[in-house]
């Protein structure tokens, strides 16, 4: 509870004391009280504090007692109480008008009033209100700890909070993202815009709130910011609301850091399964599934397997976006919400610079078709985030088939990084000439015939940097429709001309259908090589 100028009014040392200017300031905050003992006082006072006089400093000083209120007003003091009679016959005029213009309160104090007793009237509440925000400080203590101590969770705390206080509580990411909220907030009807700095302005419940009626405070620890605590009320100065979310902010910092070390062992544990499952070392399905279970993970079969691979940005910056992901198990939340599939039938971990994500996939009827539109929900998510490759394995019908299948999403992923300049979904089933190319042992075979069938080109193409190559990618995969390569290329018809003209000079022969099928052969050929660090000739 907050001490205002009213307040003050009604304390009994302040009986017969009459507000005479001023008025609208009877709401200022009062702190503290001072006697003023000497005439230039403001280096002596704070902000919020109540000036106690008899104006005898001043009294015959008529420049500083026009200039006194405006002094006092500017340092944000509560309001000045006078004691006329003695040293001035009556509160000056200007001293009046000024008051009243600036809203700031001067109270005349009765004839028989002792100021000494009204300073510690004013220290006596001032001291009752600490104690109280001390009491209260404790109470909220005692109850956290004591559910902190139990092992209880976020949500948990944050409920709590709002039942102490008697207000409802928010959690926000750093990004200001809602990450829960009190049991008495409807969690569909909150909407959080951003504003100014830190600031946010929240609506719920039929309600808007800004930063004058809400209190805000960063969760933070050990130099890591978690985000931000929010209580949303009316008159957010209560002092005893500040230390409460003081306290709780604290406890809730504690609470990450035991939630997040409890998640890095789960894992670590995690991963290791995940490495025994993919390097084959796990040959039952039951035992698979079993041990799955432990760590939340549905597993079921058939399984469709998917690489998410970002692509663009430096790697600090590409694995704070994997962080991100699994932290806030955004793919997990996104499926769920979409109903593309159950959250515990998801599972999503790191590994080899990129995420593996595995999808029971008993729901699917066309798994092809429904696994790249999961996919593609994946990274229209992600958009924004850079350039990304999702690769799409065939199915997975039991343990023993994931070792390959990883490879093949592995492959994909990567495999669409190096033929899409945009972000990308690439099925297994698209790149099977790969494999085949894979099988082909001698690698000088295969840069021969890359070199018989586009050794100019690839040359002209790195001299020139003209994207031949891509050209000629998407002329083959429009089966040589030049409107619709060119749309794809996102280039203007007569570009793709002039292009198409350049290759025919350097060989590339499109009327000769044998031809176009060698050079769309030679053309896998190059990519594989080039994915794989092998074209060096």
């Amino acid at each position: 509870m907050i001490t205002t100028v009213a307040n003050i009014l009604e304390l009994d040392e302040f009986k017969g004391a009459r507000l005479v200017a001023g008025k609208r300031g009877i709401t200022n905050i009062v702190n503290n009280a001072a006697l003023m003992e000497v005439p230039d006082i403001f280096p002596y006072v704070d902000k919020h504090n109540l000036l106690i006089t008899t104006l005898y400093p001043i009294s015959s000083d008529k420049e500083a007692k026009n200039s006194i209120i405006p002094k006092l007003w500017k340092l944000n003091l509560a309001g000045i109480c006078i004691k006329p009679g003695r040293y001035v016959d009556r509160i000056p005029s200007i001293m009046i008008q000024q008051a009243d213009e600036l809203n700031f309160p001067i109270i005349q104090l009765p004839e028989g009033a002792n100021l000494s007793n009204m300073v510690m009237g004013i220290l006596k509440l001032s001291l009752d209100k600490h104690i109280r925000i001390l009491d209260f400080r404790d109470h909220v203590h005692e109850i956290l700890s004591k559910l902190f101590l139990r092992g209880a969770d976020i949500k948990t705390l944050v409920d709590s909070l709002a039942d102490v206080v008697e207000y409802p509580i928010l959690l926000l990411d750093n990004n200001g993202n809602k990450m829960c909220a009190s049991r008495d907030l409807l969690e569909d009807d909150i909407r959080i815009m951003k504003s100014a700095g830190d600031d946010f302005i929240i609506e719920t419940n039929g309600r808007i709130y800004n930063k004058n009626s809400y209190i805000r405070h960063l969760i933070s620890a050990g130099g890591t910011r978690f985000g931000y605590l929010i209580l949303l009320g009316e008159n957010m100065k209560q002092g005893s609301m500040v230390v409460a979310m003081e306290q709780a902010a604290f406890l809730i910092a504690a609470t990450f850091y035991r939630e997040y070390s409890i998640v890095e062992k789960e894992r670590s544990f995690q991963d290791a399964l995940v490495r025994d499952i993919l390097g084959g070392r796990i040959q039952s399905n039951m035992d698979a599934i079993n041990r799955a279970k432990t760590f939340g993970w549905n597993m079921s079969f058939p399984q469709i397997m998917m690489v998410l691979k970002v692509v663009s940005g430096n790697e600090a910056d590409r694995f704070e976006l994997y962080e991100y992901i699994l932290d806030k198990k955004l793919i997990e939340r996104l499926l769920d919400r979409e109903q593309s599939a159950s959250r515990d039938n998801i599972k999503v971990v790191y590994m080899d610079n990129s995420l593996v994500i595995f999808i029971g996939a008993n729901f699917m009827g066309d798994i092809k078709r429904e696994s790249i539109e999961v996919a593609y929900v994946i990274l229209n998510e992600l958009k924004g985030e850079g350039k990304i490759s999702i690769g799409i394995s065939n199915l997975v019908s039991n343990i023993e088939e994931f070792p390959t299948r990883y490879k093949e999403a592995y492959n994909s992923a990567k495999m669409g990084s190096l033929l899409n300049t945009m972000s990308s979904v690439n099925h297994y089933d698209d790149y099977r000439i790969f494999d085949i190319i894979a099988a082909v042992k001698d690698k000088d075979i295969l840069r021969k015939y890359v070199e018989d069938q586009l050794g100019d080109i690839i040359s002209y193409d790195e001299a020139e940097n003209m994207n031949l190559i891509e050209t000629m990618k998407v002329l083959i995969e429009e089966n040589l429709n030049m409107k619709k390569a060119a749309k794809t290329l996102f280039v203007h018809y007569n570009t793709l001309r002039y292009r198409v003209n350049k290759l025919k000079e350097l060989g590339m022969d499109l009327d000769d259908g044998s031809k176009v099928g060698d050079i769309s052969i030679a053309l896998s050929i190059y990519l594989w090589l080039s994915a794989n660090g092998d074209w060096d000739i």
